[in-house]
């Protein structure tokens, strides 16, 4: 038994060579002409039958052992051998198999995170992310310490505030729904912020997917580095204070755009698309008017999408609204800014409203005050509790 086992893995390493040898970029004429010192992400592509494996390769980096050191990472953490094996056997009719995948690139960091959706090595059915951050300089990976004065207290920050928000938004149907400990060794960065992502058995979610937890750089400021040569700068993580003229001016822009800072969705946007793309954490909720989804994607973590009731299902429906429990408008921030700060800047209202408990409880608030300000056709709330620090930002 032990001998036909070492014959069979011998044809399974076979096997990868061909089929990855067939998508070894460095086979590409046109990839083999990228100017050194400009790197790129690129993807590799092998289709089967309806099924795929796609995942990024860097091109043009001015150091190649570097840039082959990240290549050759990505494709073992991201288990692409395995995943090709796996390709090339797989029946017409099965559960298939889709790896694709996300990049970033800047600040001196490619960033990247695969997901894994459909038979997986062990013949079983699931999905896995393999997150990973490199250095283009060095090829080294990016560590906690490199982002935060002190790794173990920003965890344990963010280990509270997921279990302080995100365990309401989850169903009390998971198998697997253990926010903590944070998997602070799978994580991706973006121009947003950080995303770790959880291992199936520990957070799993509804729809098959691992659970993720995003968070934004403006809600780490606290425990972010800020020495103008570590990596928070050089991501843009960092943004000095701007003046009130600048913050109302960028408002108004963001505003107008029919969109919020750190949201993947804007306002006309049609919400089968946004489902398809980002999946439904739990079945859509009322409100007077109309519904509010709860997206699975991570950024949209305390993030609801405002849709009209539905009457017709939601195949046709629009984005009417996004409501955050977590914004930062250009330093007006949940959970900080005062509502005077926030009349200093915008000024006097259009309207106020006062919500009691009833009311608050219906469109998903605390009891406070509504602030209205109008930008055109678009109408933009700020929502004070009691205490008077704002609580939610609203877009319609």
């Amino acid at each position: 038994m032990r001998r036909r086992g070492k014959v069979q893995r011998g044809w399974i390493v076979l096997g990868c060579a061909v089929l990855l040898l067939c998508a070894c970029p460095a086979v590409n004429p046109a990839w083999a002409s990228q100017p050194a010192g400009s790197p790129e992400v690129r993807a590799v592509e092998t289709e089967l039958n309806g099924n795929a494996v796609r995942y990024p390769q860097l091109v043009g980096l001015a150091d190649e052992a570097v840039q082959q050191a990240i290549n050759d990472a990505v494709v073992e953490q991201g288990k692409i051998a395995q995943r090709m094996v796996t390709l090339s056997l797989l029946k017409d009719g099965g559960a298939g198999l889709q790896v694709t995948y996300e990049a970033f690139l800047g600040g001196g960091v490619f960033s990247t995170v695969l997901s894994a959706k459909g038979v997986m090595e062990n013949g079983r059915t699931g999905q896995e992310y393999a997150a990973m951050s490199f250095h283009l300089a060095t090829g080294q990976p990016v560590t906690l310490d490199e982002l935060f004065t002190d790794p173990d207290a920003a965890v344990s920050r963010m280990e509270d505030v997921l279990l302080s928000t995100y365990l309401d938004e989850l169903s009390s149907y998971l198998e697997n729904s253990d926010l903590t400990p944070l998997p602070r060794e799978s994580f991706n960065l973006d121009a947003d912020g950080i995303t770790f992502y959880y291992p199936y058995r520990q957070f799993a979610l509804l729809s098959g997917y691992c659970g993720a937890a995003q968070f934004c750089y403006d809600e780490l400021a606290g425990e972010l580095r800020t020495d103008t040569d570590a990596l928070p700068a050089k991501l843009g993580a960092i943004t000095p204070p701007r003046a009130q003229d600048e913050i109302r001016q960028l408002i108004e822009q963001t505003v107008s755009q029919g969109a919020l800072p750190h949201i993947s969705a804007r306002l006309g946007d049609g919400m089968a698309d946004l489902i398809g793309r980002y999946r439904l954490l739990r079945t859509p909720d009322q409100y007077p008017g109309g519904r509010y989804f709860q997206l699975e994607a991570p950024s949209f973590r305390q993030v609801l999408v405002l849709s009209d009731a539905l009457s017709g299902g939601w195949d046709n429906s629009r984005v009417e609204g996004l409501l955050s429990y977590r914004a930062n408008l250009f330093g007006l921030q949940c959970g900080v800014t005062s509502s005077g700060a926030w009349h200093a800047i915008l000024g006097e209202p259009d309207s106020s409203v006062a919500f009691d408990e009833a009311l608050a409880y219906d469109y998903g608030l605390i009891p406070g005050t509504a602030d209205y300000y109008s930008f055109g056709e678009r109408q933009l709330l700020l929502y004070a509790g009691e205490d008077g620090v704002l609580y939610a930002v609203r877009l319609t």
